[in-house]
């Protein structure tokens, strides 16, 4: 008997909601790894991706939820970005059939036209993850260069002490006069290759990150460098049903670089989950120095390859 699955589009806020709660329930039947989202990536891109970056239209236009004949979800379809699709299947449902319609819709409504006028669309894949590659083989894919390292590490044993540099504090980011002081601390981070006059002086995106509903002042973890500056932040999204947690932000101002500062706020949100009830918590790097951070503070990894599709 083959199952029959019915496919909307996202409607309403409950939708939303329930697609939360759908990736809780396939991230624990999956062993708590993550083969589909964990809830906090889903939260951080509607809350930092969609809302700060503009990096997808409305939740309505970019979502599509396959539901059984009773109304449970089976599995959710929308992008990250303008041309990079994210699947997630219920493992109960997993079918050939049912990923192939999956990437049909991608391949017409998620890719982006390129300037001579083709389409592209780029997918993640896990390592082992047969089914998938074999289907992305057959459908014209091809493999790129370049990984995804995906972290993880369980919390049962201490974590270590380390010294803290001197002149600097680990503590919880402030109050909403500190924005702006984060807000710099990010570009200093993630802009290094930039002059500091490109930078905008909007520090109205920390607002966002701090309305997702797992955001926790005492998980968004900063060290302050002895000008009173912030050097360094590890901000952490906890999800109390699966005692999970995901490190959502992580980085240091270049000024303060190679000085252990990023493992500082990382252990310090560690310690932190643990007395809250966490037992595992992920992190996912993309560059050599994320992944060299990482390396040093969690226990095992996975590794994604970026597979690309061009539709002429």
């Amino acid at each position: 008997m083959i199952l029959k699955l019915h496919i909307r589009p996202y409607q309403s806020e409950d939708d939303y909601f329930r697609i939360r709660n759908f990736l809780r329930e396939v991230f624990v039947l999956n062993g708590r790894l993550e083969h589909s989202w964990h809830v906090a990536r889903l939260d951080h891109w509607r809350w930092h991706f969609m809302r700060t970056c503009q990096s997808n239209g409305p939740l309505e236009q970019v979502t599509s939820l396959w539901e059984t004949e009773d109304g449970q979800l089976a599995a959710v379809l929308h992008p990250i970005a303008h041309d990079e699709a994210r699947l997630h299947v219920h493992p109960k449902y997993r079918s050939r059939a049912l990923e192939e319609e999956m990437l049909e819709i991608a391949e017409e409504h998620l890719s982006d036209v390129t300037a001579d006028g083709r389409r592209v669309l780029y997918l993640p894949l896990f390592e082992g993850d047969d089914l998938r590659r074999e289907l992305l083989v057959l459908r014209g894919y091809e493999q790129l260069e370049g990984w995804g390292h995906h972290w993880r590490r369980d919390l049962e044993a201490s974590i270590p002490n380390i010294a803290v540099p001197e002149g600097y504090r680990i503590r919880s980011m402030g109050e909403l006069d500190e924005h702006p002081k984060r807000s710099w601390a990010s570009w200093r981070a993630f802009h290094t290759d930039e002059p500091g006059e490109n930078y905008d002086g909007d520090w109205s995106w920390y607002q966002n990150i701090q309305s997702a509903p797992l955001y926790r002042r005492d998980l968004d973890i900063v060290a302050e460098a002895p000008d009173g500056s912030i050097a360094s932040f590890c901000t952490i999204s906890y999800d109390d049903t699966t005692r999970s947690a995901v490190c959502v932000l992580v980085g240091t101002a270049a000024e303060h670089w190679q000085r252990g500062l990023g493992k500082q706020v990382v252990f310090e949100g560690m310690r932190r989950l643990q007395k809250i009830g966490c037992t595992r918590v992920f992190a996912t790097a993309y560059d050599p120095p994320a992944d060299a951070l990482y390396r040093s503070v969690m226990q095992v990894m996975q590794t994604t390859q970026t597979w690309r599709k061009t539709i002429h």
